[in-house]
């Protein structure tokens, strides 16, 4: 097992935004993967070879795309991360308390696209711009989403199950589950996270987005732990 130095993540902290950016449009693709492929060969040896390239071009006179390539070398950079600590990181960028979950190992989900939006949800918290801290609340509000459905697509009957195995048998704690599961349900529902429609309520404050992430990335956190006993 390799460490994943501090460059190294502060690389990956760069360039992660820098391709879900790109994803909108093919402009620009070639350039940034050409200079992805060429920095990661280095920084991460192996790792490119993951990617399989192509470069198609949808039409004539239209740059080639690289989309592809971009989103495939994400998740290797992301599934390198899950298999190799990464050093500890600072994270003075971040005013809740509860940042040293960030440097603590994350119980590993039998789900490999959970544990990829865990890692890179750590990666735009610990940015200091709002709009990164935003992402990051996005993409670990993605990740309470799809573990609702860890057991079947039908939504309700998966919670149920997913409650009953994580409260142990107990009564009260499957009572608080449930209760933090509707609680930060409703309010996915209420603001401006996954969803934008009027009616919506912004969130204004980056210690409101923190507080958000950290509760919601401890349920998470909790629920994988508990599932893998």
């Amino acid at each position: 097992m390799v460490k994943i130095t501090k460059e190294v993540y502060e690389q990956i902290k760069i360039d992660l935004p820098k391709i879900e950016g790109s994803l909108s449009s093919r402009n620009g693709s070639q350039k940034l993967w050409r200079n992805l492929r060429s920095k990661y060969s280095i920084l991460l040896p192996g790792l490119t070879k993951h990617v399989r390239e192509s470069g198609k071009m949808t039409s004539p006179g239209t740059e080639f795309d690289y989309r592809p390539e971009l989103e495939q070398l994400k998740e290797a950079i992301l599934a390198y991360m899950i298999v190799n600590p990464v050093e500890q990181q600072s994270n003075e960028e971040i005013e809740n308390e509860g940042n040293e979950q960030l440097n603590q190992t994350t119980p590993r989900s039998i789900d490999e696209i959970i544990n990829e939006k865990i890692e890179e949800s750590k990666i735009y918290i610990r940015s200091k711009e709002s709009k990164q801290k935003q992402i990051a609340l996005e993409k670990i509000w993605d990740t309470f989403e799809r573990l609702k459905t860890i057991y079947g697509e039908n939504k309700k009957k998966s919670v149920t199950r997913l409650i009953d195995i994580v409260s142990k048998e107990s009564p009260v704690t499957k009572e608080l589950i449930s209760r933090e599961f509707q609680e930060l349900t409703q309010i996915g529902n209420t603001y401006h996270i996954r969803h934008f429609e009027n009616g919506k309520e912004p969130i204004y404050s980056d210690d409101f987005r923190e507080y958000l992430y950290f509760r919601i990335l401890s349920l998470i956190s909790y629920c994988i732990n508990e599932m893998n006993q």
